[in-house]
């Protein structure tokens, strides 16, 4: 064979791959693609995190599945996904809790923040307060001095151990100067039960996991933790109005996934979210159920996944709590 013919079918063997492993990257995914829960069903990372698997599902006609993960507070999940195949198709519905286990354990067998790609945040819920409406206060600085006549009696739920509410409880604790007793579950949605049960007498929670009860009155709101009043809870102070400005707290969600899946998959992803939040339909969902949209790429996302975990490790320092 002449010279010419063996570079000519050489050179068409590369642009071949080379089409095939562009063609390859544009497929994903090509496959179901699972999306890790650190809690129980129920919850507001579980909520949120179901309407952006729909979303996805039908953008790229491939299924988002959830898969609900509870429990230490939210490592269980977290090791799972840091040890899946960074492929894409093990993805991690990460929330405040990620910032926060650094600061409470000190051995786990994968790095929250630096075993994980962060793909893009979506929403942002502050988080509110909520009462059994049977605890007889009505509003925050009522509960604070409820709180000090009866120190260590009331209970606040939470989803675990170094969850979003747990910490919220933390800060409150710290700020108010109260002493409040911390009962832990394995995800909002227990927590949430037993509020409604009158097992507990508080949640500090995002908005999404109580909007509905309160509504119908099954549960009293004293303030949301945060500066502005959100939309959906207009008649509802906020912690700054209450006269407690420190009582600042609001949960996130996003997506990452397991460090070393493709820059292709991340770029993907991060371009089907930013569409989402484009969607009236979803922006719609969110809002009325107390989330706000709120999208951070890659970069950005990852700049305060660093920064929040640096604030709770300076709070939980202070409040002195350790899990390991």
């Amino acid at each position: 064979m002449k010279i010419q013919s063996i570079l000519g079918l050489l050179f068409g063997l590369t642009c071949t791959a080379g089409v095939l492993d562009a063609h390859a990257a544009e497929a994903y995914p090509n496959k179901t693609v699972t999306i890790a829960v650190p809690y129980a069903p129920g919850g507001s990372t579980d909520y949120v995190t179901r309407a952006v698997a729909r979303y996805l599902g039908d953008a790229y006609q491939k299924p988002f599945l959830v898969e609900n993960k509870p429990g230490a507070s939210g490592t269980i999940a977290m090791a799972y996904v840091a040890r899946a195949e960074p492929n894409g198709y093990t993805l991690m519905a990460t929330e405040m809790t990620t910032t926060i286990v650094p600061a409470l354990y000190a051995k786990l067998s994968f790095d929250p923040l630096r075993d994980f790609m962060p793909i893009a945040q979506f929403a942002e819920a502050p988080y509110v307060l909520v009462m059994n409406p049977k605890l007889p206060v009505h509003n925050l600085k009522e509960l604070i001095a409820y709180a000090r006549q009866k120190p260590g009696q009331v209970t606040f739920g939470s989803g675990g151990p170094g969850s979003g509410p747990h910490v919220a409880g933390e800060l409150l604790k710290v700020v108010a100067k109260i002493d409040i007793k911390h009962v832990p579950y394995k995800g909002s949605g227990p927590a949430l039960n037993d509020l409604l049960g009158g097992q507990i007498d508080i949640l500090i929670t995002a908005a999404p996991t109580v909007a509905g009860f309160i509504e119908s009155g099954k549960l009293r709101a004293i303030a949301v933790a945060s500066e502005k009043r959100i939309p959906l809870m207009q008649s509802v102070p906020t912690s700054a109005e209450s006269g407690l400005p420190e009582f600042k707290v609001s949960n996130w969600f996003g997506l990452t996934a397991p460090r070393g899946t493709p820059v292709e998959v991340q770029k993907s992803l991060h371009a089907k979210v930013k569409d989402m939040l484009k969607n009236a339909a979803v922006l719609k969902n969110l809002e009325s159920a107390g989330a706000l949209p709120a999208e951070l790429g890659p970069e950005d996302f990852g700049k305060k996944i660093t920064a929040e975990a640096q604030r709770w490790d300076k709070l939980l320092t202070v409040a002195g709590a350790k899990l390991d």
